[in-house]
Formats: structure tokens, sequence, C-alpha cells
């Protein structure tokens, strides 16, 4: 085993055991002390695996500047200023956040969707940086306010979740001891594992302290997704592409134009914009006055307008399927499968029987593969690699290398994906059943508690928490044909926001996995 190897173990573990302490209960220890151990831990992890990331050139330059005086002097300085500049920044952040949690939660809900490309591993990864620091000074700000007095025991971000997310979270970062791709799997925890769980237990930290919290998240997500809309049509009129040079290429061959507003992938913007019908269809709803009922169809004119220049099938299923959950709460079952029913039969009909494409499409297993841009074969691909490690999978990040190992070379250079676009059968070939387990654990825990919750409390938030489950089951459903599910940060603040407004409804009790007694069901 190499050094950088065991390295990022002794990472993952220190990950592993902070997120246990975070989220577990231990005995005869303290909430808070747990809390600020969990913290400690996972910031050694943290710290851990991205300094194992350090690209072996720079490594290789700080090691030749240390053999000079000069150079060690060079290097201490950049350092310390790095250091100091960084905790500075912070210290701004968290007083900001501390004094205006309104602003904080502004600025966290603009960051969502913003990516910067950096490189790491030696590739260029899109990386949520804004999204990064704003989650820290919001975790600092509570655990400052928590140490002077703000925050009472009572307001420990507990939730009915806690051990089924801390489960699988901790199996995902353990499986980096047998891993064969290290490199992705301490990728995979820096950015996604380790931060995204905090950033649930910060929005519900500081919910309860936010006067009216949800218009704020919703509203400023509406308008963003609106705005980045319109980018994306100027984009399909001025054939204007810029972050994704291979999308550029793509346009050039294809018969559709596809545009990718502010995003590297045309799907995940088509996934934001869903997002953004959604929550403005549960706005009208709620407040369904003339002014609301106007800009909000507006907005959805405009959105609706990117989904379709996006040309992101997955995006518009995962729309369909919130929208079908939302008439389901709004107008009953029988009324929603009537209409949908009715609906799919005219719309499909209609389509198979004036298409000749998509009727040799629905025939033919090789033509469909060809729609679905290989994503049937890397997903049969997928379940012949757990087929090879099948009780505990190939570990985190694991996929990509192990499906190459299977391809030609010309398989290799002419694939226009590398992941297999399906999280269920990610989590399969990457964990084995024991994660594939807890996957499902998870999920049905989360629909269970957030449904139930729903029905237990009266009026706006009954609508508002199951609005928020449309939302993350439109995301669960894009992940079949996407992947991205734990690694975007919008699943993880829209479940927070969820279990948030059914905690302060006293409904969630954070000892409980299941609503309390008052559920009706």
């Amino acid at each position: 085993m190499s050094a950088l190897t065991l390295t990022r173990d002794v990472g993952a573990l220190f990950g592993v055991a902070g997120i246990a302490a975070l989220f577990l209960p231990i005995p005869r220890v303290a909430p808070t002390t747990r809390r600020a151990a969990g913290l400690a831990l996972s910031t050694i992890g943290w710290l851990v695996l991205a300094a194992s990331l350090t690209p072996s050139s720079e490594m290789a330059r700080v090691r030749h500047h240390a053999h000079t005086a000069v150079g060690v002097a060079e290097l201490a300085v950049g350092a310390v200023l790095v250091v100091v500049l960084v905790i500075v920044l912070l210290a701004i952040g968290t007083w900001i956040t501390m004094r205006w949690p309104r602003a904080w939660l502004i600025a966290l809900t603009i960051a969502l969707p913003i990516r910067i490309p950096v490189p790491i591993g030696g590739a260029s990864r899109d990386l949520l940086i804004p999204l990064y620091f704003i989650g820290a000074c919001g975790i600092l700000g509570f655990v400052w306010a928590r140490l002077h007095g703000r925050f009472g025991p009572d307001d420990e971000p507990h939730t009915p979740l806690d051990i089924p997310i801390a489960a699988f979270m901790c199996f995902t970062m353990l499986s980096m001891l047998w891993a064969i791709d290290t490199k992705d799997a301490a990728i995979q925890i820096v950015f996604f594992y380790l931060p995204f769980p905090l950033l649930l237990l910060a929005v519900i930290a500081w919910w309860s302290s936010i006067r009216q919290a949800l218009p704020i998240l919703a509203g400023v997500t509406i308008a963003f997704a609106t705005a980045i809309a319109v980018l994306a049509l100027v984009q399909y009129e001025s054939h204007w592409i810029f972050w994704n040079a291979k999308l550029q290429q793509d346009d050039i061959y294809s018969q559709f134009f596809r545009v990718n507003g502010i995003f590297f992938d045309p799907n995940i913007m088509g996934r934001y914009l869903a997002v953004g019908i959604l929550a403005t269809l549960a706005w009208i709803w709620l407040r369904p006055g003339r002014r609301e009922l106007i800009v909000g169809s507006a907005a959805i004119v405009l959105m609706s307008g990117g989904l379709l220049v996006s040309f992101s099938r997955s995006s518009c299923l995962m729309l369909m399927v919130g929208i079908a959950l939302l008439a389901w709460r709004a107008f009953g079952a029988r009324r929603t499968l009537a209409v949908g029913g009715i609906a799919f039969v005219i719309l499909a009909g209609g389509a198979i029987a004036s298409s000749h494409n998509i009727r040799h499409a629905l025939t033919s297993s090789h033509r469909l593969s060809g729609v679905s841009e290989g994503r049937f074969s890397l997903m049969s691909g997928g379940v012949t690699i757990w087929r090879k490690e099948p009780i505990g999978g190939s570990g985190v990040g694991s996929f990509q290398t192990r499906f190459t190992e299977t391809e030609t070379a010309y398989q290799i250079s002419h694939k226009k994906v590398s992941i297999s676009h399906n999280t269920p059968i990610t989590v399969l070939a990457e964990l084995g059943v024991i994660g594939a387990a807890l996957f499902i654990w998870l999920c049905v825990a989360v629909w269970l508690v957030i449904a139930r919750s729903s029905r237990a409390v009266t009026g706006a938030p009954s609508w508002e928490q199951w609005s928020l489950l449309a939302v993350v089951t439109g995301i669960f459903v894009h992940s079949q044909l996407y992947a991205d599910l734990f690694e975007d940060p919008m699943l993880w603040t829209a479940l927070a926001a969820a279990l948030a407004i059914g905690i302060a409804a006293g409904v969630l009790r954070p000892d409980a996995s299941a609503p309390s007694a008052t559920d009706p069901d």
C-alpha cells in the first residue's frame, strides 16, 4: 500500500467517525459534545483527503523549493498568507451569517447552481466552490452562536433521518478502504459526501431563526431559474455556448442545438429549471392571487422554453413526475390518474402514430440503445461490475475505472458518457448489496417521513412539505437517467427544508424515525 493510499484511507476513516458522531446518538455523551467532536473529526478527514488531491507536479515544485532557504521562506509566507486570508473570509462570512441569517440563506440559494471549473486530479471538474464557502459560514455561525447561548439544547439539528443518512454515508466513505480508484473516491468524499450532510444540518439549524425561510428559498430559486431560462433562450438564438467545448462540437453535427445556460451539462440545467417550475406551481397554488398567477405563469413560460432548448428528456420526465405528485395532493388520486392516463394515451398514441422514428425506437432494442446515447449498455455494464464484487462493491468512485477496463480502445474513443447514468446501479456496482440495501432504506425513509409528516400537519406547512417532497422525488427520478443524486445540493437543501418544517410544526420528533402519534395514517 502506497503512502498516498494510506493517507486517503486515514482521511476517510476520520470522515466516517465525524459523520457518525454528527448524526448518531452516543450513550452518556451530551449532544453538543458529540456534535463538536463530529465536526472536528469531519474537518480533519476533509483536510487530509483534500491535501491528498494536490497535483503531483505541484508537490514536486514544493519539494524542489524546500531544498533552499529561500524556497522554504517563500512556501512558509505563501502558506501563512493563504491561511490568514481563508480565516478572515470565513470570519466575515460567519459574522454576517450570525447577524443576518436571511442573507446567508439568500446567498446559499443563489450558490446552489453555481459551478466553477477547477483542475482536480489531473482533470477539470465543475465544483460548487461558492456553496462550500457559504455552507462553512453557516456551520461555523451556528457553532459560535450555540457556544454563546443563542441556541439551546433543543435547537440541535436532530432529524428522524439521522440514522439512515449516517449509515449510507459512513458505508460509502468506508468503501474507500477497498476502492480501486482512490483518487476518484477521495474527490467524491471531499466535494460531496462530507460537505453535503453538513449542509443539511446547517439549513435545519438556521431554519427556525429565519423569518419566511421557505418563501426566500422558493423566491430566489424561481428568480434565478427564470434568469437562467432567459440566458438559455438567448444562447439558442445566438448559438453561443460556453463552459463546454464538447457540447459545442456535438451541436455542430447534431440535429438539435442544445444549450447549457451557466451549467456545463444541458441535463443539469434542465434539472434546475424543472425544480424552478415545480416551485412556481407550488407557490401559485398556495397564493392564488391574480398578480401571483400572472407573474408565475410568465416565469413558467420562460422556464419551459429554457427546458425545451436543453432537449433534456430526463428533465422532462422529472417535471412530469413532480407535477403528478402536486396534482395528486391538490386534486386527489382519482382525478390525477384519470387526467394523466388520458393525456398519456393521447400524447403517446399521437406520437407513435405520427413518427416512424418513434415506432422504430420502441420496436428495436438497438435503436433504443442509440437514442439513449449508450445509457442502457452502461447500466448493463454496471450490473456486470457488481457481479465481480457483489457484497461490498468496488468502492466509491470506481464505476468509470471498472467500466473502462471492459471496453476496447474504439469503444473508449467513441463513447459519449462514462458514468452509469443511473444512481441505483452506480450504488450497486460501487457499494454492493450492502450499500444498495442502505440506499433503499434511506430512500424509503425519506419518502415515508416527509409524506407522513405532510399529512400530520395542517394548512400551508402540509402543502409546503409535499411540494418539497415532489422536488426531492423529481430529482431522484432524474438520477435514474443521469445520476448525480447525492452530488446535487438542491436535493439536500430541499430535504433539509422539508424536515425543518416538520420539526418546527412539532410533528417530526428528533428522537423518532416517524411522525408523532397525531399522524392520521
